[in-house]
């Protein structure tokens, strides 16, 4: 059983509450490339695709964490 990621899921979390922030601080970092459709699935897959712990690092600072 994988173990449980606390930054994942407060990612998870901001995913499903400010997907707009979400996608502004990742498109800002360079870790998506911003589009006008499919956005949702964009921060999704990258948060699936499990990213290094400094990536997930930023983005919880960019989101006031």
């Amino acid at each position: 059983m994988k173990k449980k990621n606390l930054k994942e899921s407060a990612i998870r979390y901001e995913i499903n509450l400010n997907l707009d922030k979400v996608i502004e601080v990742l498109g800002r970092l360079n870790f998506i490339n911003t589009s006008e459709v499919w956005f949702e699935s964009l921060a999704y897959d990258w948060i699936d695709n499990e990213p290094p712990e400094e990536d997930l690092d930023r983005v919880l600072k960019e989101l006031g964490y």
